[in-house]
């Protein structure tokens, strides 16, 4: 389990149907060689359906999938390339693994499987137990670990078929936060030190910023932005994507101006901010404004002149949460949420200006 040549991955008009209802719309994709995937979607939106078509658990209706070099799937030549002759490895959300075997057990399946020699395997399963942290649990039954315990298991038996392209459904979901954090820094790890290709389905945002060095957001059946975690999380190309990447405040305004790498926003209520963007719009163009709540800024507005970028609002509710205060606030018609330090004291119906940073990202407004 050294560090190997990584494998791409290629698909084209992948479709799937199951009745009338289609789930996967005609997707094309590239996977560079070593790179980490994560598929980012809300349940139902086709993530672990496109998985399972890599994976040969699928059969899509049309399209091509190719591994590295060879074809595993070509709708039009009826071909398909059986699961287990895929050269990848998968992790399921739920393990999957065998309740009358050992780990150790669990983990020489795959290698039992591929005809390597009993005598032989024992130095395999001892090696890939070592690199998940088991090489102590090697003869408990799955009953007898945590659950990151047997996520761990799951994942060294998936590298036990010395895997092409790791392929991974949610396999964090069911453990608590901090065992979450903790096994995504060893997954990342574990990818960079293997030099493998993963592929990676989760509706959590902030797991594939973690672990991602491409994010694909899906939606009914469509990859509706794909990107590094920079550009998604920080640049999302429509509404969909931006909310369910975390911004949760859209403001309503039209092209009023531009200038290099920046637009003036006119807002209903007629104020202006400028938002630096190289999004190419027209002049009188509906746009969004995107924000996330803690990226607003309140000031008092008995306190002076507007600070640079305001806008005119009003507090209208407001909530302790934990270690920051929430606010609730009216600004040109429409209600954002607003996250501030727990020390401010801004009162219901209170005008106050809010700040929007230049660096907001702007949509098209359709």
């Amino acid at each position: 389990m050294d560090t190997r040549t990584a494998t791409g991955l290629s698909f084209s008009g992948i479709e799937k149907s199951y009745g009338t209802q289609t789930v996967l719309h005609d997707i094309s994709f590239r996977i560079e060689p070593g790179a980490f995937l994560c598929l980012l979607g809300p349940s139902g939106c086709g993530k672990t359906t496109l998985l399972r078509s890599i994976a040969g658990l699928e059969e899509p209706d049309r399209g091509t999938i190719t591994i590295g070099d060879v074809t595993v799937f070509d709708a039009g030549a009826r071909k398909m390339v059986p699961a287990n002759r895929r050269g990848l490895g998968m992790v399921f959300q739920h393990y999957a693994l065998w309740p009358h075997m050992s780990v150790r057990e669990n983990i020489a399946y795959p290698l039992r499987q591929r005809g390597i020699r009993a005598g032989d395997r024992g130095g395999d399963v001892e090696r890939l137990a070592r690199l998940v942290g088991l090489e102590s649990y090697l003869e408990r039954r799955p009953n007898q670990l945590s659950g990151g315990q047997q996520q761990r298991v799951a994942l060294a038996r998936a590298l036990a078929g010395d895997p092409q392209l790791l392929l991974l459904d949610e396999p964090l979901s069911n453990l608590d936060a901090v065992l979450r954090h903790q096994l995504r820094r060893e997954l990342r790890a574990l990818h960079d030190r293997l030099g493998m290709t993963s592929i990676l389905v989760t509706h959590d945002q902030e797991e594939a910023a973690a672990l991602a060095d491409v994010i694909a957001v899906m939606q009914n059946g469509m990859i509706m932005q794909s990107g590094s975690p920079e550009d998604v999380l920080d640049r999302p190309d429509n509404r969909y994507v931006a909310e369910f990447v975390g911004y949760e405040c859209f403001l309503k305004g039209t092209v009023t101006g531009q200038s290099a790498g920046s637009v003036s926003v006119t807002l209903p209520n007629g104020e202006t901010v400028a938002v630096a963007t190289n999004l190419a719009v027209t002049q009188s163009e509906p746009v969004l404004i995107a924000a996330r709540g803690d990226q607003l800024e309140i000031f008092d507005k008995a306190g002076g002149a507007a600070p640079a970028n305001a806008v005119s609002g009003r507090i209208t509710d407001r909530a302790k949460l934990g270690s920051v205060m929430e606010y609730q606030a009216e600004v040109s018609g429409k209600t954002l949420w607003i996250r501030d330090k727990a020390d401010t004291n801004f009162r219901t119906s209170q005008d106050v200006w809010i700040r929007i940073p230049e660096n907001c990202p702007l949509l098209r407004d359709n």
